[in-house]
């Protein structure tokens, strides 16, 4: 009898929680993905309320690693919310949770870390590691999905902030536009809302107005193009704050390319001014890169600390 696919492999339950989308992996620690599943992120009028979908997640890729014959080491989690240094959720801006998800999957992996991270510190973490960022002194990462955020890694390391909230670009104002802030105007669901306030059609997520904009409505182009005009003007912002040797953009709009992408580029190369401005470059583990990062915060756990449930 042949052996199955993975068996004798070490893994970690990788989530890469989304307002949209829950996404789950099995993955090594070479970043490998072994396996990967998924399911909505909205139920009930809400977005994973209690966590529930979360659970129901992890415990799948559990199961099925014990049906691949793999063993789980951990489980790494990455949210689209604020995290302490102590791997605990201080906001409820995207996710409906009532109690910290470290507690909730503990029991899934006695004895084992849980690690709960920011998505976007698991996005930059991942593209540090094998990505775009492989190799740089420092660079800025952006996650571009349904929300707006990013992080800052300078010799490997993501930078958390003294509360865990180095990470807030979403927040930054959009002067003159419709939205009160760059994640309102320029992410996923910023653009959907848009589109839909001004054409008076209803659209769920921006992968409509981006078929819709190539399908040629005028609407839908100038949402876009304005959207990544004003992303692209802010990382000209945050470069000449942090002058970092690259920026990389990810998430699943990011990294999707399209008018997206090349009205960001124009703007940063309007707004950024100086010669040898750093370049931008699109994340290399695309909308992957979250849950491969996840998984790798656990891996980078301390050995010696596989009793608690904190961030790496």
């Amino acid at each position: 009898m042949n052996a199955a696919p993975g068996a004798g492999a070490r893994v970690v339950v990788a989530l890469d929680i989304g307002g949209t989308t829950l996404s789950g992996g099995l993955v090594t620690e070479d970043g490998a993905v072994l396996y990967e599943a998924g399911r909505p992120a909205v139920r009930d009028g809400g977005r994973d309320p209690g966590l529930h979908g979360t659970v129901a997640l992890a415990r799948q890729l559990t199961v099925k690693a014990g049906d691949m014959g793999a063993a789980v080491v951990g489980i790494g989690a990455g949210f689209p919310e604020y995290v302490s240094g102590a791997g605990a959720l201080t906001s409820r801006d995207v996710i409906s949770w009532d109690e910290q998800p470290a507690g909730l999957l503990a029991p899934l992996v006695p004895g084992r870390p849980v690690v709960v991270e920011s998505d976007v510190r698991c996005g930059a973490l991942a593209e540090a590691r094998t990505g775009s960022g492989r190799g740089l002194g420092s660079f800025l990462y952006v996650s571009v999905g349904t929300g707006l955020s990013g992080a800052f890694v300078q010799d490997g390391r993501v930078w958390t902030g003294q509360r865990g909230e180095a990470l807030g670009l979403g927040t930054w104002p959009v002067r003159g536009g419709p939205a009160p802030d760059l994640e309102a105007y320029a992410s996923g669901a910023g653009i959907a809302a848009r589109y839909s306030a001004v054409t008076g059609s209803a659209v769920t997520g921006a992968r409509a107005v981006v078929a819709r904009a190539q399908a040629g409505d005028a609407a839908a182009f100038d949402v876009l193009s304005t959207a990544g005009g004003a992303l692209g003007t802010a990382l000209a912002w945050a470069v000449a704050l942090l002058d970092p040797a690259a920026i990389v953009v990810g998430g699943g709009l990011g990294a999707a390319g399209g008018l997206f992408d090349v009205s960001i580029r124009t703007a940063y190369a309007a707004h950024a001014g100086r010669r040898g401005r750093p370049p931008v470059r699109r994340a290399e583990l695309g909308a992957r890169s979250g849950l491969v990062g996840a998984a790798l915060a656990a891996w980078e756990h301390p050995a010696d600390a596989l009793d608690t449930h904190r961030v790496a």
